[in-house]
């Protein structure tokens, strides 16, 4: 018999409704999440963390029982109603603030589960092309948006966007003007459009706030997205298992991007030590600096072994530096004795 279990929202949104019993996704079933669903409220309000451990009830359940798990959600239900209602028209709540690095980490593992029903059909794709899939972790696009430090002028795109975590992490973490993704492959789009209504509903659930964002399905090599490219300030690019055609489309459009723009692919553009010479004008190489970031262990969805991303900065002083040493042999003499 299908039964129900719900949890209050402490934003005033909708309950959250979970279906007894739940099918385990990967381990991880819905009794731990409304376990842990409870825990991140009870950081929010240190009240209801206080109320709960009264009751014992956070800390002894049986996650494999129907009437434990009822019990902790009522006893839940009482107690965060009972402090909205004292609270009701203070200021000692404030709602819309951006949820924690851990909290924002447990949304998207939340709105995954419901996604991604089969993560076998992820890797239906392609090889070699703008389909090929793999995913990035939560830390390694912390580590980026740490080094990128977003500001309110930056707009973010995500080519190959995938199941669509990279944008929302990046708009749920930072004040990004706007983050958009585009991903080609039926079933990671699909998924997207799953992923992208689950987490509206669970920040609203939460009260918490975040940045605008797009995800849509599409070619990202397709003409529409060239201007899009080109007033992008930040691009991100999975670019690891791309074929050489497809990295030579995507050269062609960054070669046209603001200056100051900034390219992280999983995959080098041009050498870390890249040096422009007449015989290598035109590559992107003469108009960008490239570093790499800190290699991170279980970065990556395809491989357990420290990974590293590159990041690229358009900068089109370095090609008139160089026709201005050419002009000048002097100049680039003392140049090098300075440096």
């Amino acid at each position: 018999m299908t039964k129900e279990l719900k949890l209050h929202s402490p934003a005033g949104a909708e309950s959250a409704i979970y279906t007894w019993p739940f099918p385990d996704t990967e381990g991880k079933d819905g009794s731990c999440e409304i376990v842990d669903t409870i825990r991140w409220v009870c950081a929010d309000y240190p009240e209801l963390k206080i109320a709960l451990e009264k009751t014992a009830c956070i800390n002894d359940y049986d996650i494999k029982s129907y009437e434990s798990m009822k019990n902790i959600c009522d006893k839940y239900n009482r107690a965060i109603d009972s402090i909205l209602q004292l609270w009701k028209g203070s200021t000692i709540y404030k709602p819309n603030e951006r949820p924690t690095r851990g909290h924002l980490k447990h949304i998207l593992q939340q709105c995954y589960n419901k996604a991604v029903k089969d993560p076998d059909k992820l890797n239906q794709y392609e090889p070699f092309s703008p389909e090929v899939y793999g995913e990035t972790s939560f830390e390694l696009v912390e580590q980026m948006i740490n080094y990128i430090n977003f500001t309110d002028t930056d707009y973010f795109i995500d080519l190959g966007s995938g199941v669509g975590q990279v944008v929302i992490q990046v708009a749920a973490s930072t004040n990004c003007k706007y983050c958009y993704g585009m991903e080609k492959a039926d079933y990671p789009a699909e998924y997207a459009e799953i992923m992208d209504r689950e987490f509206r509903k669970w920040m609203k659930w939460y009260g918490k706030k975040h940045g605008g964002y797009k995800i849509e399905k599409g070619d990202f090599l397709c003409d529409e997205m060239k201007e899009k490219v080109n007033n992008a300030t930040v691009i991100f690019v999975n670019n690891f298992a791309f074929g050489p055609n497809v990295d030579h489309q995507l050269k062609l459009r960054f070669s046209n991007m603001k200056e100051g723009a900034k390219i992280v692919s999983s995959k080098a553009y041009c050498p870390l030590n890249f040096r422009i010479t007449d015989r290598n004008l035109s590559d992107i190489g003469s108009i960008m600096h490239v570093v790499e970031l800190s290699p991170l262990c279980g970065a990556v969805s395809w491989t357990g072994k420290p990974f590293t991303y590159f990041v690229h900065t358009i900068d089109r002083t370095l090609l008139e530096k160089y026709f201005q040493r050419l002009k000048n042999p002097k100049a680039k003499v003392n140049f090098f004795l300075i440096f």
